[in-house]
């Protein structure tokens, strides 16, 4: 049986976490362009990085997968809190416990930081969402996710009157 960690990525992890991202994006069919480590990096430096990544590893020292969190702070808790921004596992080793080892080290270093709430968004069909059940998420009836991007973004960004 493989075995697999899951440990705190650095800012010279930037490229292998550009990497995962770039999979799970052609996961999903998406046409973006590669994604810049350097455009990253700066974030997941310092003391208290604005993001914070895992990094999942076979024990043939493989990547196998990722989790990138960053901090926000929670008006309903009213404290600070870990946002996952991605959670993405190698189709090869998928059912194999990697994704709850990612969640689980990203809601200890939440926990240790006095944090109430990790918080995600999914897409309706994502089958991770039986992962972020079986954790006990739960899918407010109430809340949605909207997303204002590019063309949208820059047309309402021109109705500033600054």
């Amino acid at each position: 049986m493989r075995k697999f960690t899951v440990r705190r990525a650095v800012p010279d992890d930037a490229p292998t976490i550009a990497s995962q991202m770039d999979a799970l994006n052609r996961h999903f069919d998406m046409d973006e362009p590669p994604v810049d480590p350097e455009t990253f990096r700066p974030l997941m430096e310092g003391a208290d990085p604005f993001m914070t990544a895992y990094i999942a590893s076979s024990d043939e020292d493989v990547v196998v997968g990722y989790a990138l969190c960053q901090k926000f702070f929670d008006t309903d808790t009213g404290t600070m809190a870990t946002w996952l921004l991605d959670l993405h596992v190698n189709a090869g080793v998928r059912g194999n416990g990697v994704g709850r080892m990612l969640m689980a080290r990203a809601a200890s270093d939440a926990r240790a930081k006095g944090q109430r709430c990790l918080g995600l968004a999914v897409y309706r069909d994502n089958p991770a969402r039986r992962l972020y059940e079986r954790l006990g998420g739960a899918l407010s009836p109430e809340a949605l996710v909207y997303e204002i991007r590019d063309s949208d973004l820059e047309t309402l960004a021109g109705e500033a009157q600054i």
